[in-house]
């Protein structure tokens, strides 16, 4: 199974749209399901158009399953983001080799020492995924003022330095 980090780009809007608008997906990330239809667009814009922040689409056998994101928080620090949004590919070991992938790419190519990440604590898919990738927890992180994600799980990973 070998999959691939493409960058995204203008033409892969129709992909996000529905990814962005699936109960399911919707659920396990974000939790708002009141976003309004005619603002997606101008999300999808800025992370076309972001300057430090790294976007690809991830694909296995040439079809996009999902989207990965390496986010700039700092000199040392990204963070990671990923959804395999085509459910046909949950549970399979994609998103395992996606973040595998993506923290080569981040310690490696882009010269990061640390990632992080914020999790649902309820999505334990995710979560395991992200521990068999080397991610230690490191506590709840609580959002009052956010109705949809008042709590995270927060996890870091620590470049292993070859000595």
């Amino acid at each position: 199974m070998s999959i691939k980090l493409r960058i995204i780009k203008k033409s892969d809007l129709p992909l996000f749209l529905g990814w962005w608008k699936d109960h399911d997906l919707i659920a396990l990330t974000s939790g708002n399901f009141d976003e309004p239809d005619e603002r997606l667009p101008g999300y999808f814009s800025k992370m076309i158009e972001g300057k430090k922040d790294h976007h690809y689409i991830i694909q296995y056998e040439g079809k996009a399953i999902g989207h990965l994101a390496l986010m700039h928080k700092n000199l040392d620090t990204f963070e990671i983001t990923i959804v395999i949004g085509e459910k046909e590919y949950w549970n399979k070991g994609f998103g395992t080799k996606a973040i595998k992938k993506a923290l080569l790419l981040g310690f490696g190519k882009l010269g990061y020492s640390k990632s992080c990440l914020e999790v649902r604590p309820e999505n334990i898919r995710a979560i395991k995924a992200y521990a068999s990738c080397g991610f230690v927890e490191k506590g709840l992180k609580k959002y009052p003022e956010n109705r949809c994600q008042p709590v995270t799980l927060k996890m870091v990973l620590n470049k292993i330095s070859s000595k």
